[in-house]
């Protein structure tokens, strides 16, 4: 099914939708459209900016669809802009949309038909998920973290001083030699340094059991869908406690992650026994590269936003 859809300007999709999987769902027409697909939210809008796309919504009488990059209802910025006339425009702006899309969309509060489209992954898709028994890491983890600071979780896991204090309890609990950690800054690389990093960043995840994937400025990053696409087991906080998520239920059954709570402070013993059941990791390897196949491919995506506008728009 393709929808006919009113060409809204520039940032409808996001980035990594391929033209060829927007035309999969959409048709793009100036006159008698099914449904309007806005311009997702920016830090960089003002006022008049979330007014011009509103008119232009409702100019066009038909369901409204908007995605949405934040992962709060009430604070999507979380003081990034610091500006509370910004928060409320934007909260108007998504909540009055029809259907409301995004990778980490708050699971409670918001719209009463919300659609998860979780991040993709950065590195390639293995064509099938590989034999967990050749790894020589159990738990790989790369990316930005701080001193954990305290003795207990805090309450807000998107925190990279909480990222420290996963990295130290596994330290504590685990080998040097299997465990992968690299405290890095993607983003502040020059071009060939990410390069560098990207290459550096496969290689390890290829040779692990386990990916960490920790909250960052969400609960859901793309490291979640490279350990699927790698076929490795994700080792994550239970998100759909805070997103949400496809198919909340295989996450709340530990079906396609190895879940810790921070509540309990518990990721060592859950590591610890998680290892000892290498079928058990294995089945969880596949189940998660099936999950990230079907819910994180851009294809998949657009159907999943078109078969909700038929549905409820």
């Amino acid at each position: 099914m393709r929808l006919r859809i009113l060409d809204a300007g520039a940032d409808q999709f996001p980035e990594w939708w391929t033209a060829a999987a927007i035309r999969s769902g959409f048709n793009v027409v100036s006159t008698r459209p099914d449904a309007v697909v806005l311009p997702m939210p920016l830090h960089t809008w003002t006022s008049g900016d979330f007014e011009r796309a509103s008119d232009f919504a409702a100019a066009a009488r038909v369901p409204t669809v908007v995605y949405d990059p934040f992962d709060s209802w009430d604070d999507p910025s979380r003081g990034w802009r610091g500006d509370q006339s910004w928060t409320a425009d934007v909260q108007h702006y998504v909540l009055r949309a029809t259907i409301v899309a995004g990778p980490q969309l708050p699971a409670e509060g918001g719209p009463a038909h919300p659609v998860p489209l979780p991040y993709p992954p950065v590195v390639r898709r293995v064509p099938a998920p590989p034999d967990l028994g050749s790894s020589t890491v159990d738990v790989h983890f790369a990316g930005v973290f701080r001193d954990e600071g305290w003795a207990a979780p805090p309450h807000d896991t998107r925190n990279r001083h909480y990222r420290g204090h996963l990295v130290a309890t596994l330290q504590r609990a685990l080998p040097d030699h299997r465990l992968a950690i690299r405290n890095v800054e993607y983003r502040s690389e020059p071009q060939e340094g990410r390069s560098r990093l990207r290459r550096q960043y496969v290689a390890e995840l290829d040779r692990s059991t386990m990916v960490l994937a920790p909250a960052g400025f969400g609960y859901l990053t793309f490291r979640h869908s490279d350990a699927w696409a790698r076929g490795r087991v994700l080792l994550s906080e239970p998100v759909q406690r805070h997103i949400a998520v496809p198919e909340p239920q295989r996450w709340q059954s530990g079906e396609v992650a190895v879940l810790y709570d921070p509540l309990r402070d518990d990721i060592a013993d859950v590591v610890a026994k998680s290892l000892k059941c290498r079928k058990g990791l294995a089945d969880i390897a596949r189940a998660g590269w099936e999950y990230g196949r079907r819910w994180t491919a851009p294809e998949a995506q657009v159907a999943a936003l078109v078969h909700a506008i038929s549905e409820h728009g």
